[in-house]
């Protein structure tokens, strides 16, 4: 017995869900009955992009302590991501390229970042006498995560830092392919 006659003799077919789908790929293309995250999508055709750069003190009253890293100059955002204090919150879901770079003056004390991008935890220090630190990753970032940036500092120091998210990962999730 075919699945499409199994529908029929319960009394529903896959029109029923397709017709209350917001989701216009799937009301087009879609040939499997579509479920709540395909009534509500997160995710569109526009770009996912933003870059916040930002000026810390740290002060010998905090060295040592994690400092969340004031990133409020927001550049070239795009509608999806907006910024939040000390970072990035993604408005989309889907695969992120992730780029933070920071120098810090005196180049002196060594500095320790650590990139929080929607729980998931990345450090990276900046070796004492360098001044300087860069780390890109890829995550997938579900809709509403934010990515911010702490620095721990052995010595007072003023750290300048950039922070970048692009969304790289097409609209299609992995699901629609099976």
């Amino acid at each position: 017995m075919s699945y499409y006659y199994k529908k029929y003799l319960k009394g529903s077919s896959d029109d029923e869900y397709r017709h209350h789908c917001d989701n216009d790929w799937h009301k087009h293309h879609c040939n499997r009955r579509c479920d709540d995250d395909c009534e509500r999508p997160d995710f569109d055709d526009r770009p996912a992009f933003g870059t916040v750069t930002g000026t810390t003190a740290i002060t010998a009253a905090t060295v040592n302590t994690p400092i969340t890293l004031t990133l409020t100059n927001l550049l070239s955002p795009s509608k999806n991501v907006r910024g939040v204090a000390g970072g990035i919150e993604v408005l989309e879901s889907g695969e992120y390229f992730i780029s933070f770079t920071a120098s810090s003056t005196p180049a002196g004390p060594a500095v320790t970042y650590t990139i929080n991008a929607g729980g998931f935890i990345q450090t990276v220090t900046s070796p004492a006498g360098t001044g300087t630190a860069t780390i890109s990753l890829i995550r997938h970032l579900r809709r509403g995560d934010t990515v911010t940036v702490t620095a721990t500092a052995t010595a007072p120091t003023t750290i300048n830092a950039s922070l970048f998210v692009a969304k790289i990962s097409s609209r299609f999730s992995e699901k629609d392919f099976y």
